[in-house]
């Protein structure tokens, strides 16, 4: 089984030709590389080359072309060797077992001459990356860092809530589900009576809330910052509390996996300033259109060819080129 073919093989375009063996490449075209009886069967190393050119050469000349440019544009740093590194460890171990043949053996039919082979694509696949991110910060304009400061950025929000269960299963009859739900309800009301009524709200949460980790402690579930009450409930819930007035608890339940939550906003700081949170907010809007763009690492290397003045001496092989980069900012499939 190749499963590491099944692996890279789609991050290959072709592979570079630094590991394809050391032999002279003879320097007159005319000569034969094969042979026949009959001569003007023969096959010379203008035929090979006119060959290549037309259907291969495009494609290895990029990927030689962007290897020479991102290693002069980034060194082989610590991140960059441990990454390579740590990759290989992973295939080895997830997909073979360790089994250092079994490995080799995918390699070879993947047409990598050595690990070392591997390990240099692996490189310059994590330079790529580094390029891609480089060209999206420095298209970050100010207004959008300013934009998100405004929209997205907020001071630590320290928040409690009543969670009521919903006591069912997946297993649960349509019957029983609606039983559950109904009793979820009638313990909601009971709670929005006493919230309304003037009971405090950590009273009530130690006397209604199902979450025995922080009822006793009045509700208290800890203090957040931008994303951390999306990844721990749900995006739904971070918004309530972001709405809500400090002292204030949500007018009506907010759903997620754990059940029913009605939310309280206990404090919330003054947010940074933006040139304290600036970077942070420059890397969070660099995450966010790389994922967008699925074309940026394309753009990234355009330019960065163009940086490094980039051109073809032969007019085909230009040409070549050119088709390939339209194909590659404007093919509708996005997801190579």
């Amino acid at each position: 089984m190749k499963k590491l073919l099944k692996i890279i093989a789609c991050g290959l375009v072709f592979l570079t030709i630094t590991g394809c063996g050391n032999e002279t490449i003879p320097s007159d075209g005319s000569k034969n590389i094969v042979s026949f009886n009959e001569k003007e069967m023969n096959i010379t190393v203008d035929d090979l080359y006119k060959e290549l050119k037309t259907k291969y050469a495009i494609n290895y000349l990029i990927n030689i072309i962007d290897e020479k440019i991102l290693n002069n544009e980034y060194e082989d740093s610590d991140d960059v060797n441990n990454y390579a590194e740590n990759q290989i460890k992973l295939y080895k171990q997830i997909y073979y077992g360790n089994d250092e043949n079994a490995f080799k053996e995918d390699l070879q039919s993947a047409g990598y001459s050595s690990i070392d082979e591997f390990k240099t694509y692996l490189k310059t696949n994590y330079k790529r990356t580094l390029a891609k991110n480089d060209y999206i910060k420095s298209n970050i304009t100010k207004n959008e860092i300013e934009k998100y400061y405004n929209e997205s950025v907020y001071g630590d929000v320290t928040v409690s809530h009543i969670l009521i269960k919903l006591e069912n299963s997946s297993n649960s009859t349509d019957e029983e589900k609606k039983e559950a739900e109904n009793k979820a309800q009638e313990k909601i009301k009971e709670i929005y009576e006493k919230l309304d009524g003037g009971t405090s709200f950590a009273e009530v949460a130690k006397e209604y809330s199902e979450d025995t980790a922080t009822s006793s402690n009045g509700g208290r579930i800890g203090t957040f910052n931008k994303g951390e009450m999306t990844t721990r409930f749900n995006e739904e819930f971070e918004n309530a509390v972001l709405k809500l007035e400090v002292g204030k608890y949500t007018a009506k339940t907010v759903k997620s996996s754990y059940g029913y939550h009605i939310i309280y906003k206990d404090a919330q700081k003054e947010k940074p300033d933006l040139d304290t949170i600036k970077q942070t907010i420059i890397e969070t809007l660099t995450t966010e259109k790389g994922t967008e763009d699925k074309k940026a690492e394309y753009k990234a290397m355009i330019e960065l060819r163009k940086k490094y003045g980039l051109k073809f001496e032969d007019d085909e092989l230009n040409t070549q080129y050119d088709n390939a980069v339209n194909n590659w900012l404007y093919s509708k499939d996005d997801t190579q």
